[in-house]
């Protein structure tokens, strides 16, 4: 399906998915609402990895509020609780022996080191590091209140890519099989981070092939 001369709105994801990063490539320009309502048990503050044992979803937790409904780019990150050593262990038991791991896992690391307290401004700054990794030239516009969004060609992607829907019942994405570390089966969608520690440059290749 031709995408690339289309625009497409979407949410901001913590180390999103390969399924996120496919839609990313098959338009034309990336519409991401810094003041969508915040929805809990999605992407926006976890990611999947592949683990020794088992697929492992990586949680950041986040404060409450007395409001009913939150921001995406006023949630602030819970760093009371120990997540960003979890997190950090546990990327680097699931790819520490992943051939490409040497090569990216300080930026990654260090982003998440800064100890960033917003949110939406931590996976921003995830996303920019993994495009740049993935030499992807995505042009993406954050925008408030839709005021600089034309409507028109306007593909509303939020909230399609989420936990509870199987990538494989998608018409945008086919997920297509690469080298991975551990398990005899292969984990389709984790986050980008596995196929950027499996495959390294073919990164970028994989993601294309993986376009329905």
């Amino acid at each position: 399906m031709e995408m690339k001369s289309r625009v497409l709105s979407i949410e901001l994801h913590y180390l999103p998915c390969i399924q996120y990063f496919v839609y990313l490539n098959s338009f034309e320009k990336i519409i991401i609402a810094q003041d969508d309502p915040y929805i809990r048990q999605s992407y926006r503050n976890r990611c999947r990895i592949n683990g020794a044992n088992k697929v492992d979803d990586l949680i950041i937790p986040v404060k409450k509020t007395s409001k009913d409904k939150s921001l995406s780019c006023d949630v602030i990150i819970d760093n009371n609780q120990k997540w960003l050593n979890k997190h950090l262990r546990a990327i680097q038991s699931a790819y520490g022996k992943a051939p490409f791991f040497e090569f990216y896992a300080d930026d990654i690391f260090e982003i998440l080191n800064r100890g960033e307290n917003n949110l939406f401004d931590l996976n921003k700054e995830l996303l920019t590091k993994c495009l740049e990794i993935l030499d992807l030239k995505i042009s993406i516009v954050f925008s408030r209140n839709n005021s600089d969004v034309d409507k028109k060609g306007l593909y509303d992607a939020k909230n399609e890519i989420n936990p509870k829907t199987p990538a494989d019942k998608n018409a945008l994405f086919t997920p297509f099989e690469y080298f991975q570390v551990f398990g005899n089966n292969f984990a389709a969608n984790l986050s980008v981070i596995d196929l950027i520690f499996c495959e390294g440059p073919q990164a970028r290749h994989i993601l294309e092939k993986s376009c329905a």
